[in-house]
């Protein structure tokens, strides 16, 4: 993981060693692995992930490098599922760093940086919506949103009839549940999800 939060100058050596190893094995990434590599704090692999979809490109991503414009980029991040409070914290003190950002912009201008793709227009669950409630195990939302996504599946934020699965995981959340029965909408665990999509949980 390439992480660019130096804190001070006596380590610019040891990042910088990092980096050439990084550039020489690959200079082909795709945006959500350059996004997860770079070493922000509380972005993980999933979050890189959810950037990448939204930002679709690293000249569009490099709008957090701008002061003048950060501001705006991160307050439209709150409205996307997945990214919170402490991913958006996280993501306003890394691109305040002046090191990272001369670090970042040295490395957009040498790597590929791919642009996002389309997600897979005739997957297993096109056309097919689904929400979320209740806790999973050993999968995030993040993760169960993106593995809908990519099989042509959409995730909404509400229960209407609309909808056509709720994923209920544990203590669900008590009016979702009486409204999806109400509306006879089919609800599956985590098990059952998973086994939609031909995967083992």
């Amino acid at each position: 993981m390439w992480g660019l939060e130096v804190p001070c100058k006596s380590q610019n050596k040891q990042y910088s060693a990092t980096f050439k190893k990084a550039i020489d094995k690959s200079k082909i990434i795709e945006l959500d692995r350059f996004i997860f590599s770079i070493g922000i704090r509380h972005i993980g692999q999933e979050n890189a992930k959810i950037l990448a979809n939204y930002f679709k490109s690293i000249t569009k991503f490099k709008k957090l490098f701008d002061p003048s414009l950060i501001k705006v980029e991160l307050s439209n991040l709150i409205e996307i599922d997945g990214i919170g409070e402490t991913q958006i914290k996280a993501l306003e003190i890394f691109f305040s760093n002046k090191i990272n950002l001369d670090v970042l912009n040295q490395l957009a201008e040498i790597l590929n940086i791919k642009d996002v793709t389309e997600d897979n227009k005739n997957g297993k669950l096109k056309n097919k919506t689904f929400m979320i409630t209740g806790k999973l195990h050993g999968i995030s939302r993040a993760e169960v949103k993106s593995l809908i996504e990519e099989n042509a599946g959409t995730v909404v934020s509400s229960v209407s009839k609309k909808l056509n699965y709720l994923i209920v995981g544990e203590k669900p959340t008590k009016r979702k549940m009486e409204a999806a029965k109400n509306l006879k909408i089919i609800t599956l665990d985590q098990k059952q999800f998973l086994t939609l999509l031909n995967k083992t949980s």
